[in-house]
């Protein structure tokens, strides 16, 4: 009898450890967490593991929901689920990459420099023009999420002439655009995307009204794009009923930048 009651009273003591809150260098952990670390001069080290692919849950044998592990491995073999050194967790179905702040590159513009010098650009009636106000190049070394940016000014004057303003009451629209016009494989080349557009127009009700100065766009995209090389431009696509002329870079604060975020 004494002995059953030994093994039950170790029983409730294995139950009672086995359902407690584990701390490690703290006597009495947080009872939220099932896991209390606390050291003032030493870190968590997660466990490092060569990762095969995003897509392959390898070296696990299936992909688990918030497992979370340092990947030392580069391997690019499934180009479409590349994996580099650093920080992952599974999401349940595939590994996914822990961004950090260093990982986002400036990788062209960004200055605040004026990016465009005046750009006087004649508009016949009825017939579109496309100006290319800038190009960039650059490379991604992975996959990543691409944030594309600018700020673009103009201003609009009489056909032929950029100090007279328009006279007429006919809408000038003018619309700004990133284009690719090389790419890697597989993202459309020549096809705008990220407009922004501006709507002219000098009049108010049935009274002409000198409207002049310089007016701004904001084109802005943010794009999934995969590792290779690539060639961007700005551009200014613009039209009207009657002729005028559209300003590009008029005003001083003319800027562009596009950044990427790896994720993978």
């Amino acid at each position: 009898m004494k002995k059953n009651k030994y093994i039950s009273l170790l029983f409730i003591g294995f139950c009672l450890f086995t359902n407690a809150q584990v701390g490690v260098g703290v006597q009495s952990p947080n009872a939220n967490a099932q896991l209390d670390i606390t050291s003032t001069n030493k870190g968590f080290l997660l466990p490092r593991v060569a990762l095969v692919a995003t897509n392959n849950p390898a070296p696990l044998t299936s992909h688990v929901a918030g497992m979370t592990v340092y990947n030392t491995a580069t391997n690019t073999s499934a180009a479409a689920n590349p994996v580099y050194p650093g920080e992952y967790y599974n999401d349940g179905t595939q590994w996914q990459r822990n961004s950090a702040l260093n990982d986002v590159k400036m990788i062209a513009g960004g200055t605040i420099a004026d990016l465009l010098s005046s750009t006087p650009v004649d508009v016949p009636a009825g017939s579109p023009v496309n100006t290319t106000l800038a190009t960039f190049s650059f490379t991604l070394d992975r996959p990543s999420s691409v944030d594309f940016g600018g700020n673009i000014s103009m201003s609009f004057t009489a056909n032929g002439d950029s100090n007279t303003p328009v006279g007429d009451s006919s809408v000038k629209v003018v619309t700004v655009n990133f284009i690719f016009t090389s790419a890697p494989a597989g993202v459309a080349v020549n096809t705008p995307f990220g407009g922004s557009t501006m709507t002219y127009m000098n009049a108010t009700t049935a009274n002409i009204t000198t409207i002049t100065g310089n007016l701004y766009t904001a084109p802005h995209a943010l794009l999934q794009l995969p590792a290779g090389n690539y060639v961007v431009t700005i551009t200014g696509t613009a039209s009207g009923a009657s002729p005028f002329r559209v300003n590009y870079g008029s005003g001083i604060r003319d800027l562009a930048q596009i950044k990427a975020t790896p994720t993978k």
